[in-house]
Parts: structure tokens; C-alpha cells; sequence
């Protein structure tokens, strides 16, 4: 009996060995066939930063020349980062008395080509330099904390803040959230595992998983299938991180900070917000996301500071022209209409 036990095991440590040795030599196979496998890891070019008095932000990592893309087909842009981690061709240094463009990664053109981002339509339209201040990731303090790194010899002539109904509205307290990372910084925190942060390792270590990832998500039936079992989330689920939340005080959290952002500049550059609409008062005028908006514009207006909502034109033009298939980003065709309503402001008030 103990012959045959030891022979089963052999074969079971055999099989686990060959298992390994397969998947090694496909890992290789696959990374000398299909050398853009990389491509789909955003963290190849973002790294975070601490911001003196803001805690920590993401930021462009500097010098990255390369190209970014989603998996299931939405996009492959090339993302070129300069010297001080913004998606800009020319340095830091030209910033001065340009339009800067604040905001996360709609802002920074997730997905779109530097030509098609709403920065540099903007530009395009009132025929200025604008200069992209953005990144993906962050939120109302990290744009205070993006502002607080630029350098200070660098005066915008106007400041133009992305703000995303979906994710930007938090019950904001910039301050104490950089006094509790200056706190955190050194503390040791547990990384839980969960299916979230394996697509990320695999994502960006396994070429292999890269090419299957790919040939499944681009294909309908077996999209469908990991939709099914969970692996992979629906295009544009539904979610609403403000249900159940005060909207009166979030709003007015969120416009207090932004406020905050308006005075780091002088007091005579014309500030103004861009609201970017939710994809669901787009799609199907929801209610819960119209109310958050109105109340947004609201907090605003007692706090006298001016916005952009482009609502009625998304709307015009509708959810699919505007945004990626999957991906909730804009299209260029959304940069453009947001570019345009901008443009629009930004004619009538740096003149005056």
C-alpha cells in the first residue's frame, strides 16, 4: 500500500510540476508574440507623491512615453508624461498664463488622445494655451494638492475644475484627510486580497492573462458568461456612492473645498467649474443623480462661484455618442461638446 501512496503522489507532484513548467513557457511564448500586453496596466505610468500639506496624490510618472488600452477594445491612446508627471508635451515651465484644466481622470483624457482631450480643445476653440493640471484617481483635495505642487512662479490665466457628479461629491474635510495621511504614512497597513487586487497583479505581471483577458472580453458570448459568474461587471451598472448620504451637506462640503481651491490662485483669475453630468441623468434622466447635480449647482451659486453644466448637449447628442462603450469615460466626441461649452464661458469672462 505505501508503494502505491508514494506512486500517486509522485504523479501529483509531476502533473502540479508540469502545470507550472506549461504555464512558464507559455508566459514567455505570449510576452515574445504579443509584446503590447502591458499596455492595459494604468500603473505603468502613474506614481503617487506627497504634497506638503495635502497628503498624497497620483501624479504622471515622468518622462513616460508609451500607450495606454483597455482590454475589451474601448481604446489604445498614447499617453507621453513630462518632466513633472503631467500629460503634457511641453514643461512645467510654459504654465504661466495659461487656462489650466483641474480634475481626475476624465480631465487627464482617459482613453483619448492628447489632440482629443478637453484641455486641449479648449485651447483649440479660444484660440489660448491651456495646461492640463489633472489625474486620474483624484478627487476635490487632491486638486488642491495638484495646484499646491505646481510651481509657484506659475500663474494661471484662468482655472477651468472638472467635477464629476459620480465620484467628485464626498463629505469633504481636505485638511484633516492630509493630516490623517501625514499620520498613515508610515504605518504598516494589511493589504486584503480580494478579486480586485488579483486582476491588478496579473494585470500588470502576466502577459498570458493579458491575451485571455482579451480574447474573452471581445467576445459577446463569453463576456456574458464572466458577467454571469461575476468575474467581470456589467457595462455602466448602476451605482449611486451618495444613496443614503446627506446631499445638502455634501454638496456644500464639496463646494467649501472648491472654494479652498479658488483662493490658492490670485484673486482676479477667473475660476470656473465644470460639472460633468452622470452617465445615468444622460442616459435615463435618474432622478437621484439629477437631484445631486442641482444640488451641487446650488452650493455653488451661495458660495458665487461660476459653472458649466453641459447637461442639455450630452443629452442632445445622447449617452453612446459621447462615452466609450464600456468604459464611463467620454469619447472625443464628449471632450469636444464639454471643450465647447467651456469655450464658450471662457470667451465671455477673460476678456472682461
Amino acid at each position: 500500500m505505501s508503494d502505491v501512496k508514494v506512486s500517486f503522489k509522485g504523479r501529483i507532484i509531476a502533473l502540479l510540476l508540469g502545470c507550472v513548467f506549461l504555464l512558464a513557457i507559455s508566459e514567455i511564448v505570449v510576452r515574445s508574440v504579443y509584446p503590447s500586453w502591458s499596455e492595459f496596466y494604468a500603473g505603468q505610468y502613474m506614481v503617487t507623491e506627497a504634497v506638503p500639506n495635502h497628503g498624497i496624490v497620483a501624479v504622471g510618472k515622468a518622462g513616460f512615453d508609451g500607450y495606454f488600452a483597455q482590454n475589451n477594445g474601448d481604446f489604445r491612446a498614447h499617453i507621453k508624461i513630462n518632466d513633472f508627471g503631467l500629460r503634457n508635451q511641453e514643461p512645467v515651465n510654459t504654465a504661466n498664463q495659461r487656462v489650466w484644466i483641474l480634475g481626475d481622470s476624465m480631465a487627464f483624457g482617459w482613453g483619448v488622445e492628447a489632440n482629443e482631450m478637453y484641455s486641449s480643445v479648449i485651447g483649440e476653440l479660444i484660440e489660448a494655451p491651456t495646461y492640463n493640471v489633472a489625474s486620474p484617481g483624484t478627487n476635490v483635495c487632491g486638486y488642491q494638492a495638484l495646484t499646491a505642487r505646481m510651481p509657484k512662479t506659475a500663474k494661471p490665466a484662468a482655472v477651468v475644475v472638472g467635477l464629476i457628479i459620480e465620484n467628485d461629491l464626498v463629505n469633504y474635510d481636505c485638511i484633516a484627510s492630509a493630516q490623517a495621511a501625514i499620520n498613515t504614512k508610515d504605518s504598516k497597513t494589511s493589504t486584503s486580497i480580494n478579486t480586485t487586487t488579483i486582476k491588478q497583479i496579473l494585470t500588470k505581471h502576466s502577459a498570458l492573462y493579458n491575451f485571455f483577458a482579451v480574447s474573452m472580453k471581445r467576445v459577446n458570448v463569453m463576456r456574458e458568461a464572466l458577467i454571469w459568474l461575476g468575474v467581470v461587471e456589467k457595462s455602466h451598472a448602476y451605482r449611486n456612492p451618495l444613496e443614503g448620504k446627506n446631499i445638502d451637506q455634501v454638496a456644500a462640503a464639496t463646494a467649501h473645498e472648491l472654494d479652498r481651491l479658488r483662493i490658492m490662485f490670485d484673486a482676479d483669475t477667473k475660476f470656473v467649474v465644470l460639472i460633468a453630468p452622470a452617465r445615468f441623468e444622460i442616459a435615463n434622466a435618474d432622478t437621484a443623480y439629477a437631484n445631486a447635480r442641482i444640488k451641487v449647482r446650488d452650493a455653488l451659486t451661495k458660495l458665487d462661484i461660476p459653472f458649466v453644466d453641459p447637461l442639455p448637449r450630452f443629452q442632445e447628442l445622447g449617452f453612446e455618442a459621447t462615452h466609450f462603450i464600456h468604459d464611463g469615460h467620454w469619447s472625443a466626441t464628449g471632450h469636444r461638446l464639454a471643450a465647447e461649452e467651456t469655450a464658450t464661458w471662457l470667451r465671455a469672462h477673460l476678456t472682461q
